[in-house]
C-alpha cells in the first residue's frame, strides 16, 4: 500500500515561559502513524487530547519540536505538496458579505483554477455540496450548516489527492450528516484519501476503515474500523476501553 501521511516519533511542544523559564505544554509526544492511499482515517480523542496539534502539523501550520512528518511523498512545506491538499477547519470562516459563489471564486483563483475551467467546476462544487439554489446568497444569510457546506465545498475545490476535515459534521443537521458522509465516500471510490477527526463515533463508524485513538497527547492505538468494532461491540465501547485504559 501506498503510505500518503508518514509520522515518525513526532513531538510537539508549546513554550510560554514563566518567570523561571520553565514552563511548557506537551501538545503532542512521540507519534507515530502512517495513513495509505484511498483511505478514510478517523482521529478520536476527547478534547485537549492534541487531534488539533496533530492536524495543524500535517498541514504543515506548525513545525514538530523533533521528529519527522511526511506528507504524499514531501513536505507540507512543498507548495506542490499543498495544492494536493485539501483542508475544512472545524469553523471556517469567510467574509459574511460575500456571496457563495464568490467565495470559491476566491479560493479558485488561490488554487490557481484556469478561467476556461472555473465556472463549471465551481458549478460540479455547488451541485455536490447541495449549495447551487444558494450560490447568489450572501454568506451571512446562511445557516451554521450551510456555512459548513461551503467549508467543505472550498476545501474540495481543488480536486485534492489528501483532504483534512476538521469536525466535518459539525452544525450539520441529520440530511447534512448523510450529504457529507456520501461526500466522504464518493472521494474514497475515486482513490482519494481522507484524514479526519469527529467527535460524532456513529458516523465515524459508517465511513472510516481505520481509527486512531489519541489521549493525553498520545496516539494509544490503531486499529482497522471492523476489528475495532468485532473485538469491543461498538466503536463507542472501544474508545472508552482504550481512554480508560482498558483496551
Amino acid at each position: 500500500m501506498e503510505t500518503v501521511i508518514e509520522v515518525k516519533n513526532a513531538t510537539k511542544i508549546y513554550r510560554a515561559l514563566d518567570f523561571w523559564k520553565n514552563e511548557r505544554t506537551v501538545g503532542m509526544e512521540n507519534v507515530d502513524m502512517s495513513v495509505y492511499r484511498g483511505e478514510v482515517f478517523g482521529l478520536l480523542g476527547l478534547n485537549g487530547a492534541g487531534k488539533t496539534t496533530l492536524m495543524k502539523v500535517l498541514l504543515g501550520l506548525l513545525k514538530p519540536t523533533s521528529g519527522t512528518v511526511g506528507i504524499l511523498g514531501g513536505s507540507a512545506d512543498d507548495i506542490g505538496i499543498r495544492a494536493r491538499i485539501g483542508y475544512l477547519p472545524e469553523l471556517p470562516y469567510f467574509p459574511k458579505y460575500l456571496r457563495v459563489r464568490e467565495v470559491l471564486e476566491y479560493f479558485a483563483g488561490i488554487f490557481g483554477i484556469p478561467g476556461n475551467t472555473r465556472k463549471q467546476r465551481i458549478n460540479n462544487i455547488l451541485e455536490t455540496v447541495k449549495l447551487e439554489k444558494k450560490s447568489e446568497a450572501r454568506v451571512k444569510e446562511l445557516s451554521k450548516g450551510m456555512q459548513g457546506r461551503l467549508g467543505l465545498a472550498q476545501a474540495i475545490l481543488n480536486e485534492p489527492d489528501l483532504l483534512f476535515l476538521d469536525e466535518p459534521m459539525s452544525g450539520l443537521d441529520p440530511l447534512g450528516y448523510k450529504e457529507t458522509r456520501d461526500i466522504i465516500l464518493d472521494l474514497k471510490k475515486r482513490g482519494k484519501t481522507i484524514f479526519f477527526n469527529s467527535h460524532i463515533l456513529s458516523e465515524v463508524e459508517k465511513v472510516c476503515d481505520r481509527v486512531a485513538v489519541m489521549h493525553s497527547s498520545r496516539i494509544k492505538n490503531i486499529e482497522t474500523l471492523s476489528d475495532a468494532v468485532r473485538k469491543n461491540g461498538s466503536l463507542e465501547k472501544y474508545f472508552v476501553g482504550i481512554v480508560e485504559g482498558n483496551p
